[in-house]
């Protein structure tokens, strides 16, 4: 059984598909976040007093009780490893291969996927932009075929269940894919993958509310840009 968490403080925005990952994570294992919502828009995270809290300005940011962590693989990993219980072996199993693949998608979410998203919605939100260019469409398109490699030799992103690297990923891929559809003739996989994981239900009660928020705001911003 997973240990008891006595106060777990998430600061987390739900248009935000890091702090989506983790509010996920936390579901699954049953925990309880007290969830604290700076403003994005005002830049909140940029203040002094939020880099107090999480010097590199950006959400989410878990504290359990006189311990914080950012970036959101890192938390998903430290809460998976203490409040995991009978959950840890299968998100994160132990054999070392899987766990290097899982690892491997972790850090391409991290580096290069989640980076294709902001590419495009940071413009939107604080320069004017006013839609995705062709040459961030084909910067996106490049990172779903990494994903669509990923899913060549299981259903799921790293193992034949669904482990951290699916919520990962997904937590990225899903709101791309409502303001950019993703080509089911070319990455026919991903589209079909994602359809499989909105089945679940920490998927479609949090992911899929998410990136449809993360959606509106972006056609919002598009809009009022173009004007």
């Amino acid at each position: 059984m997973a240990n008891k968490a006595s106060s777990l403080v998430l600061y987390m925005n739900e248009a935000s598909p890091p702090s989506n990952a983790v509010i996920m994570l936390g579901s699954k294992l049953g925990l309880q976040f007290d969830y604290k919502k700076p403003s994005l828009l005002t830049l909140e995270h940029k203040s002094p007093e939020f880099k107090k809290i999480n010097p590199m300005g950006t959400i989410p940011v878990l504290v359990d009780g006189d311990f914080v962590v950012s970036e959101s693989h890192a938390i998903m990993k430290y809460l998976l490893g203490k409040y995991g219980g009978d959950h840890q072996e299968k998100l994160y199993p132990s054999d070392v291969r899987t766990r290097a693949l899982i690892d491997q998608s972790l850090f391409y979410d991290a580096g290069v996927l989640f980076v294709r998203l902001k590419a495009f919605a940071l413009p939107t939100l604080l320069r004017g932009l006013d839609g995705i260019s062709d040459t961030q469409k084909a910067d996106i398109d490049e990172a779903f075929s990494v994903v669509e490699a990923y899913l060549q030799k299981n259903k799921y992103i790293a193992a034949d269940h669904l482990t951290l690297a699916d919520i990962s990923l997904a937590s990225t891929v899903a709101p791309i894919h409502a303001v950019y559809k993703i080509d089911e003739k070319r990455f026919p996989r991903c589209k079909e993958w994602l359809e499989l994981l909105n089945k679940e239900e920490i998927f479609k009660e949090i992911n899929e509310p998410g990136a449809a928020l993360f959606a509106n705001i972006m056609n919002m911003f598009w809009e009022k840009n173009k004007k």
